[in-house]
């Protein structure tokens, strides 16, 4: 598809306003055609293969799992295809209906209604509507309106495309309310000890070291009297540069939480020094960083493949090890299948222990429960890539296009 673009230089305002609208509605059309085509790539290999032909198109692990499933959300909502495909509606707006009809299925009157809807509303007026028409739709399942919110609860962490962590979360209002007033007060107090000294910390700045301490450190201690401790925690102030830093002193009311992580570091025996420390996920640390990770995480040294580490158990032992565990950790950094965090994994034998495989290393990778069950469930294999690289491959389809179930065994296989 070839785009003709048209010259904008020593174009006056309104003329560029002209431009501007064209080209957002070519955009949108193009959005819903790419969806649509996606669409049909998914009944023809799978959300899976539409997910990772998503991230050919330069997008992050995150953004590409979302265009997978609103692609496949849309199937049901032709009429709201039709209008992303024309231009009427963004994408965005189809994605919130989809999401929606995949909780409480829209009428096609009720999809055509939203559609017109979408027309004229802004993303975030239109998100409003469709939730109150979703709470109308469910109102003869007996359940209140703050039990239909708590099913729309939601929370994602992921890694952002600056090198940063992105939390996002949805809450009903009680859950929220109740958030919103502890960050709000840790932060206010954050605020009264920037302003005695004289700190140039912004408010989103005291935002994120407040969520950082509600969310991974300890609730305040009781006094002496029974009430909670009212000295001010050391999250982020001038005395200290760390979100996880607490003072050593008494009257402390936030602690940091028991932590393990997991550091990779090389130890160069020429010099008897380790160097080049880091992430599990091979994001580097300063050394200064590596001393106060230190101080609040627990250390778990493992030097992998050395004696004492029963890395190779064979026919002795189902269950991989602590350091077994480790050690895919290491290699794998996540599920070979869909990229989930390593800690949320199993370990996995590749040629399964009721076939006689050994709890070995090398039979080992890292799935999550969903990919561990398509092995076991739905015919999906383990191969090993050009370079020693795990992945999962999906069984061939039946000639109606249908998936085979593989053998059902235990998941511990």
């Amino acid at each position: 598809m070839d785009v003709q673009l048209a010259e904008f230089d020593g174009l006056g305002s309104g003329e560029l306003v002209k431009l501007i609208l064209q080209a957002d509605s070519a955009r949108r059309q193009l959005d819903g055609y790419l969806t649509a085509l996606l669409g049909r790539f998914g009944d023809l290999e799978g959300q899976d293969a539409v997910e990772e032909l998503c991230r050919q198109f330069g997008l992050g692990r995150h953004r590409a799992r979302q265009q997978a499933k609103t692609s496949n959300a849309l199937k049901a909502l032709p009429d709201t295809l039709e209008a992303a495909k024309q231009g009427w509606i963004s994408i965005d707006h189809a994605r919130v209906m989809g999401e929606s009809h995949l909780r409480a299925p829209l009428s096609k009157d009720e999809e055509l209604e939203l559609v017109v809807v979408a027309i004229s509303e802004d993303l975030d007026e239109f998100k409003k509507t469709v939730a109150r028409r979703e709470d109308q739709r469910r109102t003869d399942e007996g359940l209140t309106r703050h039990e239909r919110q708590r099913e729309r609860r939601s929370a994602k962490v992921f890694d952002g495309d600056n090198e940063m962590v992105v939390l996002y979360a949805e809450l009903d209002r009680i859950a929220g309310e109740r958030v919103k007033t502890a960050l709000h007060d840790l932060s206010d107090r954050l605020f009264r000890e920037d302003a005695r000294a004289e700190s140039d910390r912004t408010h989103d700045q005291r935002n994120a070291d407040a969520l950082v301490a509600l969310i991974t450190q300890r609730p305040a201690r009781a006094d002496s009297t029974g009430g909670e401790s009212e000295t001010m925690p050391d999250v982020g102030t001038p005395e200290s540069d760390s979100a996880n830093d607490v003072s050593s002193g008494s009257g402390c009311d936030i602690a940091p939480q028991a932590t393990t992580l997991i550091i990779s570091v090389d130890y160069d025996t020429l010099s008897g020094q380790l160097k080049n420390a880091g992430l599990i996920d091979g994001t580097p640390i300063d050394v200064d960083d590596l001393r106060h990770i230190a101080c609040d995480a627990g250390i778990v040294p493992a030097i992998f493949a050395a004696d004492g580490q029963p890395l190779y158990m064979g026919r002795k032992q189902r269950a991989a090890t602590a350091a077994q565990k480790l050690a895919l950790i290491a290699r794998d950094k996540q599920c070979v299948g869909c990229g989930m965090r390593a800690s949320a994994c199993d370990a996995h034998h590749i040629v399964w222990w009721d076939d006689n495989g050994p709890t070995d290393i090398t039979n080992l990778v890292l799935l999550c429960p969903q990919c561990h069950k398509k092995v076991h469930k739905h015919g999906y294999a383990v191969i090993r890539g050009p370079v020693g690289e795990h992945r999962l491959k999906p069984p061939k389809r039946r000639s109606d296009g249908v998936l085979p179930r593989g053998p059902t065994r235990s998941l511990a296989a």
